[in-house]
Order: C-alpha cells, then sequence, then structure tokens
C-alpha cells in the first residue's frame, strides 16, 4: 500500500515539472509571436487561463507549462503570473505580450551566487 502511495505521489510531481524542452526552449518565446508558434515550440501547455481587462489588465489568454497544484491554485484566485510555472501572456489576437519564468529560478540563481561568493572569500582566507 505505502509503495502505490509512493508511486502516485511520484507521479504528480513528475507531471507538474515543465518539460527539458520547455526549460531549454523558454527563453526564445518573444513578444509578438503567435500561440500556435508559442504551443509549436514549447508543446502543449499544462493550464490555460482566460484573462480579461477588468481582473488581468488585459484581454486574452495566459498559457502554463510546469503546473503544480500551488500555481494551479495561485492562477485560480489570484491574478498575475504563477510563481512556479512557466508563464505565457497571450493578447485577443493571439499574440505574445509577454513571457515569465517562474521566480524560483531567480531565487536559486541568486543563492548558487551567494554560495559561489563565500566558497571565494573562504579560499582567499586560506
Amino acid at each position: 500500500m505505502r509503495f502505490a502511495a509512493t508511486a502516485i505521489a511520484s507521479l504528480f510531481v513528475l507531471a507538474a515539472c515543465a518539460s527539458q524542452e520547455v526549460v531549454d526552449r523558454f527563453a526564445r518565446v518573444t513578444p509578438g509571436m503567435t500561440r500556435d508558434e508559442v504551443i509549436v515550440m514549447l508543446g502543449k501547455p499544462s493550464s490555460t487561463w482566460p484573462l480579461s481587462a477588468a481582473r488581468d489588465g488585459i484581454d486574452g489568454e495566459r498559457l502554463q507549462w510546469g503546473d503544480g497544484l500551488s500555481s494551479l491554485a495561485s492562477s485560480a484566485a489570484f491574478k498575475g503570473e504563477p510563481e512556479r510555472a512557466y508563464s505565457v501572456v497571450l493578447d485577443k489576437d493571439g499574440k505574445v505580450v509577454r513571457a515569465t519564468p517562474p521566480t524560483w529560478i531567480d531565487a536559486e540563481e541568486r543563492e548558487r551566487e551567494v554560495l559561489r561568493e563565500r566558497r571565494d572569500d573562504r579560499s582567499m582566507r586560506e
């Protein structure tokens, strides 16, 4: 029983991660691309959200890759891009307005930089 629960939980975690293809290609998404061009490049999004000018400041759609339970819940409850998913906002004509990677990527890079600086400081003192 415990094995089955672990296996099911692992499947949910894997399903929530963005594919390596999305991670590698996301930086190539640029304003003005069409919805179809983005999907050809990144694959089918894990979720899509309609956007309205009244609530989100733009009429259009948000596509997301790498959704987990937290990004799905925050997307449903709050406006703006989720912190833990790759997000592309399209205008009403289906053109890319902006592409936003998960904010945890920046946090991990900052953490790596701090660790590098600490390591360098230690080496200089030795």
